[in-house]
């Protein structure tokens, strides 16, 4: 739904259920829970029915628009590896960032597939495409030293040799140094001290074909999951209720999603802004090195791709953001009020983005600082809103592991 249009005469009051919560934040009493909801009206249950459905087809869809992008990429560092020169490496380049920016907009749809195992139809497939933020350098440099990457049972290694955040560092990376510690084998033995200049750029070109050629598979491998003609868990999703064996409530599956768009917590607030702007795991003013893409330099641009896949799950996938949407629910619950200081939490955020002017957040955390935290502070706004009247008007669990975060 996009809220710039909604009737006049649609409700403008807060759910109960959201006024008694808010009230007991009042009196200190933020830990307790949320009683078991009565069944949802009828209305409600349609809006929901609805949703579940423009999900499944949102995230088909966004895995459909993704997988030529893996295929291209796939091809590009196949080109490099064959023939390389300048040509074939900003190609291969190009179609990463043509790639990742599609997989950023992903990134908030971890529903089923793409899910850890432990959620409701889960088979990690977003963690062997990015893992981000489980990175290991060291890693990628000990498989280029050991060419661990001809490996025939590769593709089942660690998640942290494989997928972009490997791929990065080898089409990006330039150096000679190695993160490896004194400890490792390839710092201790020698032996990555003993690869030429020729040799590290060969291998890297070898290795970045192996890991485009993984995504690619486990992009088409996410597309078979959803679609109709193959796993149809599009239809899973849709048909969210008794009899299914993945989601035997919507409100099961309303809590898959739920977890989904919370990326925005996890990932974006805490990892890719507090942690490089020194407000956790960091002991200096800034930490830079603790920004996502390192290599790529694109932190910002992730962002705003994030926040682009954040909107249609919760405003509608169509043109301008229309389409069913969490909105559109809250809407039905009587919450209108909540469904519009999140979109006016989402255009703040917006602006934030567009009012860094450095490309890179590693540069802007140089040269205006103030502009990254107001950029987590309006992330924040969002958050706040998810973890306070969103879940508790919708009568949804927050994620594993939230409890108890304040922050």
């Amino acid at each position: 739904m996009n809220l710039s249009r909604t009737r006049p005469d649609a409700p403008s009051r807060w759910g109960v259920r959201a006024l008694a919560f808010t009230a007991a934040l009042s009196l200190g009493c933020s830990d307790s829970k949320p009683k078991p909801a009565d069944p949802p009206p009828t209305g409600e249950t349609d809006v929901r029915a609805e949703l579940l459905s423009a999900t499944g087809a949102c995230i088909l869809g966004t895995a459909r628009d993704f997988l030529p992008k893996a295929t291209a990429l796939q091809a590009a560092t196949a080109a490099l590896r064959d023939a390389p020169d300048a040509a074939a490496v900003a190609a291969a380049r190009t179609a990463f960032h043509e790639a990742m920016d599609v997989w950023q907009v992903m990134e908030s749809m971890q529903v089923g597939p793409a899910a850890m195992r432990s959620s409701p139809g889960g088979a990690e497939i977003r963690d062997n495409i990015y893992s981000f933020p489980l990175t290991n350098r060291c890693s990628v440099e000990e498989q280029l030293v050991s060419k661990g990457y001809e490996s025939p049972s590769f593709s089942s290694s660690l998640v942290t040799r494989r997928g972009f955040v490997a791929l990065e560092y080898l089409l990006f990376f330039e150096g000679a140094d190695t993160a490896c510690g004194p400890n490792s084998a390839i710092v201790a033995q020698g032996t990555w001290a003993a690869l030429t200049a020729e040799d590290r750029a060969a291998r890297k070109r070898a290795y970045a074909a192996v890991v485009a050629a993984d995504v690619s598979t486990r992009a088409q491998a996410l597309v078979d999951a959803w679609a109709p003609e193959g796993g149809n868990f599009q239809k899973t999703l849709a048909t969210a209720g008794s009899g299914n064996t993945v989601f035997p409530s919507t409100q099961v599956a309303l809590n898959a999603m739920s977890d989904a768009i919370f990326y925005v917590e996890r990932e974006v607030k805490d990892q890719k802004l507090a942690r490089p702007l020194g407000l956790r795991d960091c002991s200096s003013a800034t930490c830079p090195e603790l920004l996502e893409s390192q290599f790529a330099g694109r932190s910002k641009q992730n962002l705003i791709q994030n926040l682009k896949g954040f909107r249609r799950i919760v405003e509608g996938c169509g043109a301008d953001y229309s389409g069913p949407g969490f909105d559109d629910v809250l809407v039905a619950a009587g919450a209108e009020a909540v469904a519009t200081r999140m979109h006016e939490e989402v255009l703040e955020t917006e602006a934030a983005l567009a009012a860094v002017e450095e490309a890179d957040l590693k540069q802007a955390l140089v040269d205006d600082k103030a502009s990254v935290q107001r950029l987590y502070d309006d992330f924040k706004g969002i958050t706040d809103l998810l973890k306070t009247d969103f879940i508790t008007t919708l009568d949804l669990e927050p994620p594993a592991g939230l409890e108890g975060d304040n922050d």
